[in-house]
Order: structure tokens, then sequence, then C-alpha cells
């Protein structure tokens, strides 16, 4: 198990850690929150890390590795700090029995590690915060009880009016 500690929050972690994954070749492909499993005052959230071109190589040699990828690094937040932690790949060899791999799992392990390193250094927050050309992301806007646009005081929708100047359709 790779492990990493910081003394930054879990909200720092999720802004710094796509760009640590993206600094390094990869994407985020989900980011799921708990919280209300948890105990109280733990939070964890889990990100899906895509760094396809070194999967490539592991599964092509051996599609097994297919139950184990992608990559997922967990963030758990307990009294203060954050915990970073992912499956090594090096032990998905040892456990597929496949120690002939061990090369391509350790550059997959490298990265990895880099990036939680990366994501735990103060400087992947501090630029994301203060960053002019930092605006928010589809994950970031929260769309629950948006209500669309009216155009006068009546509630009317511009789909409504369909181009016709008035309703098309009465309903009913």
């Amino acid at each position: 198990m790779l492990q990493m500690h910081t003394s930054h929050r879990l909200d720092q972690i999720a802004m710094g850690l796509p760009q640590a994954v993206e600094r390094h070749g990869g994407s985020i492909l989900s980011a799921i929150h708990f919280c209300r499993a948890l105990p109280a005052g733990t939070q964890s959230t889990v990100f899906t890390v895509c760094l396809a071109e070194q999967y490539t190589h592991l599964l092509s040699r051996d599609i097994r590795f297919a139950a184990f990828l992608p990559a997922r690094i967990a963030a758990c937040e307990h009294a203060g700090s954050v915990t970073l932690e992912a499956l090594s790949p090096r032990e998905i060899c040892r456990i597929l029995h496949r120690p002939d791999l061990e090369p391509q799992a350790a550059a997959l392990e490298d990265t990895l590690r880099a990036i939680m390193e990366d994501a735990a250094k103060p400087h992947a927050h501090a630029a994301a915060a203060g960053s002019p050309n930092c605006r928010a992301t589809e994950d970031q806007v929260n769309m629950r009880a948006a209500l669309p646009q009216r155009i006068d005081a009546h509630g009317t929708k511009v789909e409504e009016l369909a181009g016709t100047g008035c309703h098309d359709s009465q309903g009913g």
C-alpha cells in the first residue's frame, strides 16, 4: 500500500490532486466523496486516476490487471490531517503471480507516488487558490435547485415562445 500523510485539509487535496494528476500526464475519471457512512469527524474522497499510457503496457501483458485498474487514490481526513493511500502496482504483480511485470508496475507505482507527493506539497494548493486562470469546473458547480431563465414578471420562459411571439401551446 502506498501511503502519504499531509497536513492539508480534504478540500485542498480535492483541488490539488487533479492538477497533480494532469501534470503527470493523466486525468481524473471520478471523485467520490464519503462522509455519512464514516464516523463523526472523518471524511474520505476516492479519486479514480486514468494513466492510460502506463495501463496499456500492463494490460497488454496480462489482462487480469483490468480488475485493479484504473488506479484509485483515497484521501482520508481525520483529526485535521489527510492521508493519501493507493494500492501498490507491485503488490498487484505479486497477487497475480507475475513477478516478470514488476518493472512496468514499478513505473506506474513511481508515477502514483509522484502524484501523491505533488498533491501533498503546499505549492499545489496555493497555486490553485490564487491563480487568476483558475475557474469553476463542471464538478465544482452545483445545479441543484437552479431555475430556468424567466423573461418577464409572469414567469414566461424563452422556450415557451418558440419564435412566434406568443405561446405555441395552451397546455392542458
